[in-house]
């Protein structure tokens, strides 16, 4: 039986608004398309992200085969045809992701604040920009965290929780040969998932399905860790062949080369095997202690601008969710009832990310796309969203998303060993 709240909604919005809401659509959907152009046309970055499947176990076991055996070795004729193509597979599969949030949110009813968290979801720093610019083989696992949640909205019986969470495990595990930061990023995502939108489930039930949602990737990522082979970079290097390609930030140094670039004054192509060779390669060869120097040598300044940088990312987008849906963080919080150890673990899976990959902001956003996925699904179950909203937040509305779209945390670059 549906809400009263959820009856009124059904009524229809009123034109001004259906206005609103219909401008906003279509201003994200050109900022969209804007930034497809960038990334292809104006400031592509391909020649990096292409980049982590350049290695394959032809040389022996090694961080990320799995995503080099995939498109085929770097020597192959069509390997750059197959990374260009998994690049964006994987912004595709992952903006199709993000967009069934939006279908399962406006699905029983199109609320006014369903709509605006529908929008959002789009606009907000691991949105669109993240898809397209951080189009790493990462993406392929926070699908699968998506599609986790979303099944643990539709099944009741414990039975069905634990395959799925069994399943969920085995996704990510082999995606941790691909990248083994994958079975580090979403262990907190499942583990929320499963406290709160399987809240039916006994404690024993609760640790048993987390353990199977993150044990099987956190042990190939320490498998990898302890036995692959650090010592590949030369030998993939000399496989690499010698191409041509725009490398935009090689000859952008300061802000007037970045112009000259922007207009075509001056292009950046550099020798495809001389960059990977250069630049990439060499962090196969890195120990996780390797790792951890080469975050040390970034120092302390820079690493505490890259963390600020991301709690505010993240603080932004807990605010504009729990703002637009109406439902509360506090109440998000309160189903875990106390049960904070599991979530706790699931935040410490983080912390090698931090230790070994300087990019804190990228990890910082990761944090936000795991409490938000579930609860996006969570308020969705909640009668307040289903409320009209007061009309300051829908005058709010535009603004913010419009803020988000200025300002698009998604960009960060990402570095480190962890790249």
């Amino acid at each position: 039986m549906e809400t009263a709240p959820a009856q009124a909604a059904r009524q229809g919005l009123s034109r001004r608004r259906a206005a609103v809401y219909g401008a906003v659509a279509l201003l994200i959907t050109a900022w969209t398309l804007a930034i497809v152009y960038i990334a292809v046309s104006v400031v592509p970055i391909d020649h990096y992200l292409i980049s982590y499947y350049v290695v394959d176990y032809r040389f022996g076991f090694t961080r990320r085969g799995l995503a080099g055996e995939i498109v085929g070795n770097v020597s192959d004729a069509g390997f750059f045809t197959n990374a260009y193509l998994m690049r964006w597979v994987s912004t595709a599969v992952y903006v199709l992701g993000l967009g069934a949030l939006a279908y399962k949110l406006l699905k029983r009813c199109r609320s006014e604040r369903r709509i605006m968290v529908a929008l959002l979801l789009a606009v907000l720093p691991f949105g669109v920009p993240y898809a397209v610019y951080s189009a790493r083989p990462d993406l392929f696992g926070a699908v699968a965290l998506i599609l986790l949640c979303l099944a643990l909205t539709a099944v009741t019986r414990t039975r069905s929780v634990v395959l799925c969470s069994g399943l969920f495990g085995a996704v990510v595990a082999v995606l941790a040969l691909m990248h083994e930061g994958i079975a580090l990023e979403f262990g907190l995502g499942a583990i929320l998932g499963v406290l709160i939108l399987a809240p039916s489930l006994t404690p024993a039930a609760q640790r048993l399905c987390a353990a199977l949602a993150i044990g099987p990737g956190l042990g190939v990522a320490l498998i990898v860790a302890a036995f692959a082979d650090h010592d590949v970079s030369g030998k993939v290097c000399g496989t690499v062949p010698h191409r041509m390609i725009e490398t935009p930030f090689a000859s952008i140094k300061s802000f007037p080369d970045l112009i000259n670039y922007l207009t075509g004054t001056v292009h950046s192509d550099a020798d495809y095997h001389d960059w990977v060779c250069g630049w990439y390669l060499s962090t196969f060869d890195h120990t996780v202690a390797d790792g951890i120097r080469e975050v040390a040598a970034v120092g302390l300044p820079a690493l505490v601008g890259s963390f600020v940088l991301g709690v505010v990312g993240v603080a932004l987008t807990l605010r504009a969710v729990s703002y637009f849906s109406g439902v509360s963080f506090r109440s998000f919080v309160g189903q875990l009832n106390g049960r904070y150890i599991l979530p706790a673990a699931g935040a410490l899976l983080l912390v090698p990310l931090f230790i070994t990959g300087v990019d804190w902001t990228r990890w910082l956003l990761v944090v936000a796309f795991d409490v938000v996925v579930v609860f996006v699904l969570y308020a969705n179950g909640r009668p307040e969203i289903d409320e009209a909203p007061p009309k300051r937040a829908v005058r709010l509305f535009p603004f913010v998303a419009l803020g988000f779209m200025l300002f698009p945390l998604g960009l960060a670059p990402g570095g480190g060993s962890t790249r």
